[in-house]
Parts: C-alpha cells; sequence; structure tokens
C-alpha cells in the first residue's frame, strides 16, 4: 500500500486534536523524496561530467531511503495504536514513555 494512503488511514484513526502527527511524518516523506531528487540532479550531473557513479552505492542510498520512510509510516502506526488503546490496561504499549 502507498505510503500517502496508509497515512490516511492512521490519521483517521487518530483523534481530532492529534492528527497533526499525521502531517509531521508526510512533510518527513516529503522532505525525504526531495532529497532523492537532489541526489539524482547531483548523480546525473556526475555522469555528465564524466564521473564514475558506483551502482552499488546508488542501491544501497535508495535502499536506505526506502526502509527510513518506511520506519516512519510504521512509527506513526504504532502512535496511533497506543491511542487507540489509550486507558486499555492489557495493552501493552509501543511507547514506554508515553504519547502525550
Amino acid at each position: 500500500m502507498p505510503f500517502k494512503t496508509r497515512i490516511q488511514e492512521l490519521k483517521a484513526q487518530l483523534p481530532k486534536e492529534h492528527q497533526e502527527l499525521s502531517h509531521y511524518v508526510e512533510h518527513a516523506l516529503q522532505a525525504l523524496e526531495n532529497f532523492e531528487s537532489e541526489h539524482r540532479r547531483f548523480a546525473a550531473a556526475q555522469a555528465v561530467a564524466g564521473v564514475k557513479i558506483s551502482g552499488a552505492e546508488e542501491v544501497v542510498f535508495y535502499e536506505t531511503i526506502s526502509k527510513i520512510k518506511e520506519e516512519l509510516v510504521n512509527t506513526l502506526h504504532k502512535t496511533v495504536e497506543d491511542y487507540v488503546h489509550k486507558g486499555d490496561k492489557n495493552w501493552n504499549k509501543n511507547f514506554k514513555d508515553g504519547i502525550d
């Protein structure tokens, strides 16, 4: 499922007063996408200038960015779970330091 769709679904589960958390994650994902675009432009400029680009390093770069994006959304998911189960004494919190 695309990240934006997943974020919207998680946002709908948050109480109205805490939905700005999803905006933070959206902004962070956008910042990472901008970073990827800048990297692509830089790599293209390097290639035009004749600098050899390591394919293996490029793969690691894009895999790392992808994992960071996934972890941001997973953290939002855990936060939403804690909000949904707030007050449930049988729930094992994802974040022991709380969500408020």
